[in-house]
Parts: structure tokens; C-alpha cells; sequence
């Protein structure tokens, strides 16, 4: 059996797929909505080997999985995954919106990984990662504007700047004080740093979603989860063949490792793997994400084993 659940604000839509049928429901996004959604699934013999299946849609779904986790397998997928899936299988367009019927057939089709809640240290080194990076791309959009801006806009733009800069100071202070507070967190940061090229930003993004408590079960669920997994180019009902990555993962992530796979390709650090690669006749570009790859699988080991970066191991 598998559950489909579209989840807004206030409600929640429910496709049940049971025998090759189709039931479906909506309840109210709370508690009681809840016990009314467990009661329904009960009256169709639901048991423990149910899985469950909706999006990350803000933090509308987190309380419902949690609940649904208790009983039942439960999956929290990226709503670009389910969008491709349908798109592959022809199910709808690129823009349709997904409802609780995809998300059912998308589920029985793939059977996701089980979510696992964050702790709430990688809520917090999250949350605090991803809003510095936004004071960030904002203080570098105004200094944009400031180039080309008349003089008497120049002064305002200025003083925004400044106050992003205070930001930008501010919340490095309070992840510098998480660090501080967390030991463990900290010897992870350290680890992945002496990889070639990983400074802080990199290890600060990488560890909001990857450590030793892994929700990742194997390197090749962290890449596909960063969206750096092939993507397969289908028409119809054939494939034909590999083209680029699926990038229906994490933004921030993949933006996190561009700029270590840069340093790796211009310093050589995985000489013999880029020079294979050259030889196999592979674009700068494709290099470069394909370093990221790499990246990604040796932070995942680090963190896995709890040893640090050794350059000779990861040469091929």
C-alpha cells in the first residue's frame, strides 16, 4: 500500500493506492487531521508496511511526518523529483502542479528513502547556513548596483551594504558560537576542511544536511540528494542515453562545492581522475561537475569514518 499527501497550510489532500485501487481524502493539516487520517487508513487495513510520501513544502509537512513516521514508513521528497518523475513517465507537463495521486504513483514507482527528522543542531546549522548565504547574494547584488548607479543613489546603496555587511558579521558570530557548543560538529567541520580546496562555507553547507547520524544510507543517496546524479534523457518509452546531471536536488549545496571543484581542477589535486577524463573527451564544464561528485563522495566517507582527507586514496 501507498500513500500519496499533497500538504498545504491548512490541509491535507490523501491518495491511498490498495489492490490497484484509488481512494482518496482530504483532512485538516493538525492533529485531529491527524488521528482522522490514521483512523481512514486503519479502515483500509493499513499496517505498519504502509509507505507514506509527500514534499518538503516549507515546514507545512513536519509535523504530519512525524506523526505518519510513528506508525508507518514515511518519505519526504524534493517536489523537483516528483516533477521530473512525472514528466519522464508523461504523467503531466513540466508546470502542472503535483497533487496527492502523483505523489502516490511516484512513490510505489521509486519507493524513496525513509525520512529521518533532523536533529535540531543540523536544524539550526541549516537555518543559519542558508541565511547567510541569502546576505550574502544580497550584499553582492546591491555592490552590483552600486557600480553603475548615479551619485545620488550611491550614498543609499552604500549604507545597505554596510548594514548587510553587519548581518553577514552577526550570523558568522552565532554559527562560529554553534561550533562552540558542539564539539562533535566542530571535529566534523575540521575534517572536512582538509580536503583540498573545502573552507568554511563549503564545510558549513555540507554539514547542515550530512553527519555521522546519517539520513544517508550510501555516498550515491547524498549525491543524488545534492542532484549531481546522471540524468537519463528519455523520449517516450526509450532511453537514450545520459546527459548531465538531474539537478533536482540541493541548490545551495551544489553552489557550496563549485568553487572547491574549481580549486581541485586548477591545482590538479585528482590529476589522474580530470586527466582520464580529458582523455575521454570531456569538457572543462563536465569536469568540473563531475569533481563535485567526487567532493560530495569523500565528504560523505569523512564523515562516515571520521578520518581526515588523504590525497593519495582519491587520486583515481
Amino acid at each position: 500500500m501507498y500513500l500519496g499527501i499533497d500538504v498545504s497550510k491548512k490541509t491535507i489532500d490523501c491518495c491511498l493506492i490498495s489492490d490497484g485501487f484509488f481512494f482518496e481524502r482530504r483532512f485538516e493539516n493538525g492533529q485531529s487531521g491527524f488521528k482522522r487520517l490514521k483512523d481512514w487508513l486503519t479502515e483500509h487495513g493499513a499496517t505498519e508496511k504502509l509507505h507514506c510520501c509527500c514534499e518538503a513544502t516549507g515546514k507545512y509537512y513536519e509535523a504530519l511526518a512525524d506523526c505518519l513516521a510513528e506508525s508507518y514508513t514515511m518519505s519526504v521528497e524534493n517536489p523537483r523529483k516528483i516533477k521530473g518523475f512525472a514528466t519522464a513517465v508523461l504523467l503531466r507537463s513540466k508546470t502542472d502542479k503535483q497533487d496527492a495521486k502523483l505523489i502516490a504513483q511516484y512513490c510505489k514507482a521509486v519507493s524513496p528513502e525513509p525520512w529521518r527528522k533532523p536533529t535540531p543542531e543540523q536544524t539550526r546549522l541549516k537555518e543559519l547556513t542558508q541565511y547567510l548565504g541569502r546576505l550574502k547574494r544580497q550584499k553582492a547584488s546591491e555592490q552590483t548596483k552600486k557600480q553603475t548607479a548615479p551619485d545620488y543613489l550611491a550614498t543609499y546603496l552604500q549604507s545597505t551594504i554596510d548594514h548587510l555587511a553587519a548581518q553577514i558579521k552577526s550570523v558568522q558570530k552565532l554559527i562560529q558560537d554553534f561550533y562552540r557548543q558542539n564539539p562533535e560538529y566542530r571535529q566534523q567541520r575540521e575534517q572536512l576542511k582538509t580536503i583540498d580546496g573545502v573552507g568554511d562555507n563549503a564545510a558549513d553547507s555540507l554539514l547542515s544536511v550530512l553527519s555521522r547520524n546519517q539520513r544517508f544510507q550510501s555516498a550515491g543517496q547524498f549525491v543524488a540528494y545534492l542532484g549531481l546524479d546522471p540524468k537519463i534523457r528519455q523520449s517516450g518509452t526509450s532511453v537514450n542515453g545520459r546527459s548531465g546531471i538531474s539537478k533536482v536536488g540541493n541548490t545551495q549545496l551544489r553552489t557550496a562545492l563549485f568553487i572547491p571543484a574549481m580549486h581541485a581542477y586548477r591545482s590538479e589535486t585528482f590529476k589522474t581522475f580530470t586527466s582520464r577524463l580529458k582523455a575521454n573527451g570531456k569538457r572543462p564544464k563536465q569536469i568540473i561537475v563531475a569533481l563535485m561528485r567526487k567532493l560530495a563522495i569523500i565528504a560523505y566517507h569523512l564523515i562516515k569514518t571520521g578520518k581526515d582527507f588523504e590525497r593519495e586514496r582519491y587520486a583515481g
